[in-house]
């Protein structure tokens, strides 16, 4: 080998050298990912959360690089996701914190069927189990944005009504149709009786826990203990309980 080519072949090898050693270290000095976690899911599952984020669960990803304000507003965007907090965890963990949106109800809107949780937002789902357990919202009308709004209103204060006076209740509940100006027919979820609310638009709901006492009082001692069918209650007089069976 001629002495030009041995000093051409020597100072190429150094090049070579020295970017192996550059790469090497600020390899060595990157801190990678190597435990994503997802909290506060309930319902959703962690390969959702992450199909939110755009992150797969096997990413290589540089700690020091990360956009967590990126991350955190791809996940916001998911219906069923109230809030999302995105944190660093050293030495080289990513941690994605969300709170679900806690549905109260089913609505049928426009023949769409969405959620709707207690501050009456109303969302989409994609995970029809989530509805099952859940009552039903119908019958509201479109045309007038304050009927609509009162008539919402009402199912909600009819609904925390009967969460609060414990599961069982609510799960009587099969769904609430607003179709009537005169008043709410409740239907059970045992024999599908209509129950007739009174429309209620101010202190709703202790009224309304009223009427669900004596709506669990008639079902359990007049329909179910005595297997009776009944096609309608009526529940909306002060001294009295109006009641058609077949």
């Amino acid at each position: 080998m001629s002495k030009k080519k041995l000093i051409l072949f020597l100072s190429l090898s150094g090049v070579v050298v020295f970017l192996f050693i550059f790469f090497a270290n600020n390899w060595r000095n990157k801190t990678y990912i190597n435990k994503i976690t997802i909290k506060g899911n309930l319902t959703l599952s962690e390969e959702e959360v992450l199909k939110a984020a755009g992150i797969k669960a096997d990413s290589v990803i540089n700690l020091e690089e990360l956009n967590l304000t990126f991350i955190r507003d791809r996940v916001a965007k998911h219906p069923e996701i109230k809030k999302v907090v995105v944190s660093k965890e050293p030495p080289s963990e990513l941690i994605i914190d969300i709170t679900e949106k806690k549905p109260l109800a089913v609505i049928i809107k426009n023949n769409e069927l969405n959620l709707i949780d207690e501050e009456q937002e109303v969302f989409s789902f994609k995970n029809y189990e989530k509805a099952f357990d859940l009552p039903v919202i119908s019958g509201l009308k479109t045309e007038s944005t304050v009927q609509y709004k009162n008539d919402i209103n009402m199912a909600i204060n009819l609904i925390k009504a009967a969460y609060s006076k414990g599961r069982y209740l609510q799960n009587m509940i099969s769904e609430i149709n607003m179709k009537d100006s005169n008043k709410v027919i409740v239907k059970s979820n045992e024999k599908s009786v209509s129950f007739y609310f009174p429309r209620v638009e101010k202190d709703a709901v202790p009224i309304y826990k009223q009427k669900l006492g004596l709506y669990k009082k008639f079902m359990e001692e007049e329909i179910i203990k005595k297997n009776t069918e009944c096609q309608y209650v009526d529940l909306r007089y002060s001294n009295q309980i109006i009641a058609k069976f077949n």
